[in-house]
């Protein structure tokens, strides 16, 4: 089982030893979640069947992925990120990896905050108030950050397991855009987790846009088929319902990321006790907000 799992791209740091630990156990969970949608604390019915298949042929290359129309600066944290990363599901004090075959999409988020430095942050940098607030990425759930500024800061490898979706988190590559925005752009005052809204610039949308393009570029690279785009309230239910938010999804999905970019939605579909897209948001979505 352990040899197979390797063979469809899962890496199992002491290879196929015999030894089923948490490493191989949650190897065989990111699997059978992945082809087969289903997990229980027994290996469902099928799981083995179908991991002892013929492995796949890697979907084709869907080609390169178009230059953003403005330049947006990318910082690659990602050297800098401790292992095991904070908000990560951890093995063998080590941060788990995920097959790269089996990470489809990007969920898109948002901070519901606006980051700050302190001065001890700042000192930590050297002094560099810039780097103090990029480093901020590092201790969040997410494989890449916007931030208002207009960056993207890369502060995970693509193939950890970082907590950020639910049940997306074994697909999805995680991006954050910094701010607090509201559910619905006719009721600004409406953010869920309250407070006043963040004004959501073109430099914000700018930097968003380039990091959903930079994780699909970088995430084809290594192999991942990028094809979808999720927003987090399909996997986190009303908890997370103006997440990220209809500005978010109509300047940086349905203006770009689609058209652009080729990505697609699936805004009907929900994940676990999410919600799906509503109609207020998208004309291809269901229900209301």
């Amino acid at each position: 089982m352990q040899q197979t799992l390797v063979d469809w791209g899962y890496e199992l740091r002491y290879g196929a030893d015999g030894h089923l630990g948490d490493e191989t156990w949650l190897a065989l969970q990111t699997f059978s979640r992945a082809e087969l949608n289903a997990w229980a604390p027994e290996v469902p019915e099928g799981t083995v069947s179908a991991l002892l298949q013929d492995v796949p042929v890697p979907a084709p290359d869907p080609g390169p992925v178009p230059d953003p129309e403005s330049v947006v600066e990318v910082i690659d944290l990602r050297s800098e990120q401790s292992d095991p990363a904070p908000k990560s599901k951890v093995s063998g004090g080590r941060t788990v990896l995920r097959a790269p075959r089996n990470v489809t999409g990007i969920v898109l988020h948002q901070t519901a905050t606006n980051y700050g430095v302190s001065e001890h942050q700042v000192r930590a940098a050297g002094g560099d108030a810039d780097l103090a607030l990029q480093r901020r990425a590092l201790n969040v759930a997410c494989h890449a950050m916007a931030f208002r500024k207009g960056w993207v800061v890369l502060a995970n490898d693509l193939r950890a397991y970082s907590y950020h979706a639910n049940s997306l988190c074994a697909v999805g590559l995680g991006l954050e855009v910094e701010g607090s925005y509201p559910g619905l752009l006719n009721a600004p005052t409406a953010t869920t987790w309250g407070g006043g809204p963040t004004e959501l610039t073109q430099e914000t949308i700018e930097a968003a846009r380039e990091g959903i393009r930079t994780l699909t570029e970088k995430g084809r690279a290594m192999g991942m088929p990028i094809e979808y785009l999720w927003a987090h309230r399909q996997s986190a239910g009303r908890s997370r319902r103006s997440d990220p938010g209809e500005g978010l999804w109509r300047a940086v999905v349905l203006d770009y990321a689609v058209p652009v970019l080729g990505l697609k939605t699936q805004p009907r579909r929900t994940f676990g006790d999410g919600l799906p897209i509503p109609l207020e948001w998208d004309p291809d979505g269901k229900g209301s907000y």
